[in-house]
């Protein structure tokens, strides 16, 4: 065989045509389909499949074609996952792009929203620097500990009342326990559902992504319940037992289902726009209630033009109903982390600051 490779070598080297046929490979190669000669199959067989004996040692030549290999020989696509603090920027769900941007200018809410989260997410930067960080270089995310991750929620939760405030001009025309009975309902979910998102965009279904970046590794939850900086040390089988469960939950019930769906920052949104508008609560007032039920039904609205005619789903209404579905496991996962940190703190297993146990549980 290798005579013979040789043989063609000569022969195209004497045609003249490696450097043409390289080219025309170049020009095709980048949609990276399997079908990567079809459109150069003007070319003579012979010349084509010297050019795949000469590249035949690149790897990566058709990652789709490897890909489908991976994946009929029982490959899980979800498990794949990048080394911690190789993120992948995942732009098509962060920010979906689009033919006709007038089309945007259809989807006034969520268009508002995408927007000043964006700015809520420019304000993270600068809030969780560090001493000696450059607020305008890209942070490099690390693991951090449960104390490190407390402290973080205590910083950020100061951002999310002016995030809301600029999402929702009704918002501000409520009475301020009004606007604590939905916030006071709505932040621990919404935090929960993040944490979810930014796994799934960043695709490390294996880590739970905190609002700075910083992460938690589900594989390892010894190191992130025990740091040489904590008094108290938490057995390995208490850690298994207590703790252990909820992140298999969320894992399973939320941000794997998140990544299959692939959900991007406008259904994201509107979910965030269900948990808030919570019109089932029994504290709200009834013009509180009549908002809610308004700006929710604005939001569908928007998301089904949004499904129709940008994203083209042919089922918008179906597609609606999945990513709704999400809310039952977001709501479960709140439930079993406030019971598990009331346990902590009734068997004194592992303390956390009174403001943080307030703040998880919804007493504030």
């Amino acid at each position: 065989k290798k005579g013979k490779i040789n043989r063609n070598v000569r022969f195209v080297k004497n045609l003249e045509m490696v450097f043409t046929l390289e080219q025309k490979l170049a020009e095709h190669v980048l949609h990276s389909s399997g079908e990567v000669f079809q459109k150069i199959n003007y070319i003579h067989v012979a010349e084509i499949t010297i050019v795949m004996l000469l590249l035949v040692n690149i790897r990566c030549m058709c990652r789709a074609c490897r890909l489908t290999k991976c994946i009929e020989v029982g490959m899980n696509p979800v498990g794949v996952r990048q080394k911690p603090g190789s993120f992948r920027k995942s732009k098509e769900l962060i920010s979906p792009s689009s033919s006709n941007h007038d089309e945007f200018s259809r989807m006034p809410i969520l268009s508002k929203m995408k927007l000043n989260y964006e700015n809520m997410r420019n304000a993270r930067k600068a809030l969780h620097n560090e001493v000696g960080e450059n607020v305008f270089e890209e942070k490099i995310p690390k693991e951090i500990n449960y104390k490190e991750s407390v402290q973080q929620g205590m910083k950020d939760y100061t951002l999310m009342p002016e995030w809301v405030s600029s999402c929702f001009d009704e918002f501000r025309t409520l009475s301020a326990d009004q606007k604590n009975i939905l916030f006071r309902n709505s932040y621990i979910p919404f935090f929960m559902m993040e944490t979810a998102f930014l796994s799934h965009i960043n695709n490390m279904p294996d880590s739970v992504i905190f609002p700075s970046g910083d992460y938690c590794d589900m594989k390892n939850l010894e190191r992130y319940y025990n740091s040489t900086n904590f008094e108290k040390k938490i057995s390995t089988e208490d850690i298994e037992n207590l703790f252990k469960p909820f992140y298999d939950n969320y894992k399973r019930s939320l941000l794997l289902p998140m990544m299959n769906l692939q959900v991007d920052i406008y259904e994201f949104l509107t979910l965030f726009t269900l948990l808030h508008w919570d019109t089932g609560l029994v504290e709200i007032t009834d013009e509180c209630l009549e908002i809610g039920t308004k700006v929710k039904a604005e939001v569908f609205k928007e998301l089904d033009f949004y499904l129709t005619n940008v994203k083209k789903v042919a089922e918008p209404s179906v597609r609606i109903g999945t990513i709704v579905n999400l809310l039952p496991a977001v709501h479960k996962s709140v439930r079993r982390i406030q019971d598990d940190m009331e346990m902590t703190k009734v068997f004194n297993i592992f303390s956390a600051p009174n403001e943080f146990f307030d703040l998880v549980t919804g007493n504030f």
